[in-house]
């Protein structure tokens, strides 16, 4: 047999593992929002728009989309609470700064200023974030296809300016 305070000390760390179980599943019923929208909204960025290059359109959907519009492509990992309320949180942020989903409700002024924004993130290499690259990789850019948003982007961006 163990000495009294081994079988003590085993105890606790029984309890306080059964604790920490029932507080994991608990946490699990604290849901936060989560974007709903599954087709192109009239006020996206690409649905007014023909002569986006196809490069541009399917990298900006598979690297920024996800947290700068109201289309998420929740991962299953998304659904476990607490990383479901940071990515909640990450998406939060990314849409007060760019939600692609209302961007033809914009100004054009905002929408200039928005894209340049875009330019040096991309030019800087600091969007897509690395942790999202990390966990998604079809959201990584290469040189070639970062190089082909900025041209279009700047090219957009004269457009709006000269209306």
């Amino acid at each position: 047999m163990y000495p009294k305070n081994i079988r003590e000390m085993k105890s606790r760390t029984v309890i306080i593992l059964i604790i920490i179980i029932i507080l994991f599943i608990a946490i699990q019923f604290v849901r936060p929002e989560r974007n709903s929208e599954t087709v192109i909204n009239r006020n996206e960025l690409f649905a007014q728009l023909t002569d986006v290059p196809t490069v541009v359109r399917t990298s900006m959907l598979s690297a920024c989309y996800n947290c700068h519009s109201n289309r998420t492509n929740y991962p299953w990992y998304a659904s476990v609470a607490p990383v479901s309320w940071m990515i909640s949180n990450n998406i939060k942020s990314a849409k007060k700064k760019v939600n692609f989903s209302e961007w033809h409700v914009l100004s054009a002024d905002k929408q200039h200023h928005n894209l340049m924004e875009i330019v040096e993130v991309l030019e800087e290499g600091s969007m897509p974030p690395t942790p999202y690259k990390l966990m998604h990789p079809p959201g990584n850019l290469n040189d070639v296809e970062r190089g082909v948003i900025v041209e279009w982007v700047k090219s957009y961006s004269e457009r709006i300016k000269g209306n």
